[in-house]
């Protein structure tokens, strides 16, 4: 009886390993409830609430302290570098993937609060909910990193988009933040239906919701129901990627939101969905054909944000939209790694410069849109590229960094983004995606054209009676320091190389079998699956 009932507890109860690995997520969630409870009973609804941002930056410290001791020690705490654990039923993946992307997000997450309390326009957003929606989103984020099957990846999302419907149109009094916001959450609606029904067709086909089942399902013109199912989850997370020709809610959202939130959105979001096409595209799929269609996919929907991103920025003046069509072009290049992950699935080549170019573009999105809310502190929202002009001048290090993180974007050593780009460039080539490289090289050089008039602002052009003038107070020297360490994190990986990529283990984790004394029998759901995608071991 004693072991029946440890038998049970153990399969009600994972072990305590999972809470150590999943402190980050329990953390963040906790901590939201916490900031909102506490807005209830002190803070002033009129005036930024101290104690709620202090209780959510407290919360993000297990994101940033656990990931660097799991990833500093991965052979400690019930993990195994050549294949680590999962645990509910493969709803939660405790591989170096999901810690690497816990300490960005957690990274991204505090940066964003510390620039909402040390910016004026910032602090007048902060308010207990403010802090309790967005740390409910990181904690979204990460759920869909470390999730291994369908329902924990759906929760995830869904907590993530509710949450960020609301932060586009926190600002009540902004009709345009309010219009954002409602685009947003028609297209983010509408793409969640869609990959709920894709996903309904997957199962249908493979009988299963994990990713570690997914090389069972059959990608050809024999499976129609299969083909339709993928390629309607794909299409429901280009939506939320924001890849052409799924884009259009993208600049009328960053552009009717406050800079601060943004720059979160336009980073952290893109975070959770690489790292759920990295798990799903690296599981492989079934017969013969079914990596090259999905290359084929992934081939035309790179082409078409490259060209969009590179074309439409050049007809914008607001720096908001143009950074908002340099994230299309920008996930374009994301496209180019799935590519290569379709053809080829068990390349770490392909993974690393994934987790590479997600770590880069963060960096740098987050540093150039934190910049803009200290320019608008001074001026105005939505700041247009002819109200640069001069600012070489009057803020040199506004315009250095800016330069850095611009340089970032285009791709243009010796900033970041050049080792980023040329690491999914070379992974693409040596899968034989020549082509695509090529054409996506050659379109990025229309881009330039836009990164550089920026420039030409900053430092060429005169000052006029329309320029922003920062200013220099005690917060702004806070913003110099936050902004200047991001600055320097840019040019450091981009004179040394991501060479830290190199260490992290691109396995995906399996399911830990629960031990039990009775005979077991067969599960179809594991049977013929290699251990290397992430199947569960039924030794």
């Amino acid at each position: 009886m004693s072991e029946n009932f440890e038998t049970m507890l153990s399969m009600s109860f994972p072990p305590a390993a999972f809470y150590l690995h999943a402190a980050p997520i329990l953390a963040l969630l906790i901590g939201g409830l916490i900031a909102l409870i506490a807005g209830v009973f002190r803070g002033n609804p009129d005036r930024p609430n101290m104690l709620a941002y202090q209780i959510g930056f407290v919360s993000c410290f297990p994101s940033v302290i656990v990931p660097l001791i799991l990833l500093a020690a991965p052979g400690s705490f019930g993990a195994n570098t050549a294949q680590p654990p999962a645990w509910l039923g493969s709803g939660f993946l405790a591989d170096q993937i999901s810690q690497f992307t816990f300490l960005i997000v957690g990274l991204g997450t505090m940066f964003t609060l510390f620039m909402a309390e040390i910016s004026n326009a910032g602090r007048q957003l902060l308010r207990p909910e403010l802090v309790c929606l967005l740390l409910f989103a990181s904690a979204g984020i990460m759920i869909l990193a470390s999730s291994g099957e369908f329902m924990t990846f759906f929760t995830g999302l869904e907590l993530m988009s509710v949450s960020l419907y609301v932060l586009v149109g926190y600002q009540r009094q902004d009709t345009r933040g309010l219009e954002a916001a409602v685009k947003y959450f028609l297209m983010g609606a509408t793409a969640s239906a869609i990959i709920l029904m894709g996903m309904a067709l997957i199962y249908l086909n493979i009988g299963s919701l994990r990713w570690s089942d997914l090389p069972a399902l059959n990608i050809s013109l024999n499976n129609p129901f299969g083909v339709i199912g993928l390629l309607m989850f794909l299409i429901g997370l280009s939506f939320k990627l924001g890849v052409a020709p799924f884009h259009t809610w993208g600049p009328d959202v960053y552009q009717g939101a406050h800079s601060t939130l943004t720059g979160y959105m336009s980073t952290l979001v893109k975070v959770g969905i690489v790292m759920v096409l990295l798990r799903v595209l690296g599981n492989g799929f079934a017969g013969a054909d079914g990596g090259p269609w999905v290359a084929k996919v992934f081939w035309v929907l790179a082409t078409l944000s490259i060209l969009v991103g590179s074309v439409f920025g050049l007809v914008h003046n607001s720096i908001k939209r143009m950074l908002a069509y340099s994230s299309i072009a920008n996930a374009g290049y994301f496209c180019l790694a799935f590519a290569t992950l379709a053809l080829a699935p068990k390349s770490a080549e392909a993974r690393q410069a994934v987790l590479a170019y997600t770590a880069i573009y963060t960096i740098l999105n987050l540093g150039a849109f934190a910049i803009l809310a200290w320019l608008e502190d001074s001026s105005r929202e939505d700041l247009l590229k002819e109200e640069l002009a001069g600012l070489g001048k009057k803020a040199p290090f506004a315009a250095v960094c800016l330069t850095i993180f611009i340089l970032g974007l285009a791709g243009i050593p010796p900033a970041a983004g050049f080792f980023g780009k040329f690491m999914l460039i070379n992974s693409a080539v040596s899968v034989g995606l020549v082509g695509l490289a090529v054409v996506m090289v050659v379109l990025s050089c229309i881009s330039l054209f836009y990164y550089l008039s920026l420039l030409v602002e900053i430092w060429l052009k005169p000052a006029t009676r329309s320029s922003v003038n920062p200013q220099d107070n005690e917060d702004a020297r806070d913003v110099r320091v936050l902004v200047g360490i991001v600055a320097f994190a840019s040019l450091l990986v981009g004179l040394v190389g991501p060479r830290w990529v190199a260490s992290i283990n691109p396995t995906f984790a399996r399911e830990i079998p629960v031990q039990s004394n009775e005979p077991k029998t067969g599960d179809s759901r594991s049977e013929n699956l290699s251990p290397a995608v992430g199947a569960v071991n039924p030794h």
